[in-house]
């Protein structure tokens, strides 16, 4: 049995809308930013993220006058409360239109195996640093804006800015676009400008040079830079 053309076409188009509105139902968006990831081979670290923010469902649902002013001024508030619960965040002002300008600023350390940071929120997680049983972190940015750009960019919505990795800890693969020293010895920084939504999200890995459930040197954890 055959589709006819036309209701091909309208369910080629729901399912456009469903998983545009899925997309921009659950994810901030860094718009234009200056973020760094500072980690020690002991498995220190500290994140600074200043820059704007944006609720992308918010600022989608503003765009095509799918909610009314006094319901959106409604939502930009939530959204605020939503941020400045949280005590990392030292800044937080709304730009209007589900957008905020922030500044960020966390220390820690990890004690731990298969431990998580994610920035701002485990929810809206727009990057996370983690650990496993090797003594390994991980920092990678969201992948949504690549795998949807098209979705974003409908609506207005753009990226640009400054992700940067500082470490001292043996690097175990990373696709950072620039790689230099830092201003303080023995640290190298890996750097990642982002244009638009179309280039890879930045990610890189490393060993820690001791165990962070026990402190002890941890295996394999020499010096290469290399990467």
């Amino acid at each position: 049995m055959s589709v006819k053309p036309h209701i091909l076409y309208q369910v080629q188009h729901l399912a456009v809308f469903i998983i545009t509105s899925l997309l921009l139902c659950s994810c901030f968006i860094p718009e234009r930013y200056q973020a760094e990831v500072r980690l020690t081979k002991e498995g220190a670290y500290g994140i600074t993220f200043i820059g704007v923010l944006t609720y992308a469902p918010l600022f989608g649902q503003i765009a095509r006058g799918k909610i009314t002013p006094g319901d959106a001024d409604e939502q930009i508030r939530k959204f605020k409360n939503f941020l400045q619960q949280d005590t990392y965040f030292k800044e937080v002002q709304s730009l209007g239109s589900g957008r905020y300008q922030v500044r960020y600023e966390r220390n820690g350390r990890f004690e731990g195996a298969n431990q998580m940071v994610n920035f701002p929120s485990r929810q809206y997680a727009v990057f996370r640093i983690s650990t496993n049983l090797r003594n390994e972190v991980t920092i990678s940015v969201s992948g949504r804006g690549y795998m949807y750009a098209d979705s974003f960019e409908e609506v207005g919505l753009n990226t640009e800015g400054l992700f940067r990795v500082s470490t001292d800890a043996n690097v175990i693969g990373h696709n950072a676009q620039f790689i230099r020293q830092a201003p303080y010895p023995n640290f190298t920084m890996y750097d990642w400008r982002p244009r638009g939504f179309r280039q890879i999200p930045p990610k890189i890995s490393v060993k820690l040079a001791v165990d962070p459930r026990t402190g002890a040197p941890s295996y394999g954890s020499f010096r290469n830079n290399d990467d």
